[in-house]
């Protein structure tokens, strides 16, 4: 397994074609610390539903570029903490991370 991206961030409303959303990922460069429910500088959205860090298989971004021509899809845009390769779903339960 490889890890691509790192993503953390506090959220914010970002303008996204025309309206405006929450949003508040971006990549980190260098060592981020994670503890057991979050990453250092990074705070969910609505904490009472969403204790965890979620990662997702750079390998599907392939599929999602086919299937959404034109649009930007960079590590981090399906909202996850850890973009990872080489770490596909038959291959990982939770708790593994």
């Amino acid at each position: 397994m490889t890890l691509v991206s790192v993503s953390v961030g506090l959220p914010r409303e970002v303008d996204w074609h025309g309206r405006s959303v929450r949003t508040w990922k971006r990549p980190m460069a260098g060592r981020v610390r994670v503890t057991a429910f979050k990453l250092d500088g990074h705070q969910q959205s609505d904490p009472a539903v969403h204790q965890a860090v979620y990662g997702y298989p750079v390998e599907h971004y392939a599929y999602w570029g086919r299937e959404l021509p034109g649009m930007d899809l960079p590590p981090w845009a399906f909202g996850e903490n850890f973009t990872a390769e080489g770490l596909l779903e038959p291959d990982v339960r939770v708790g593994d991370w």
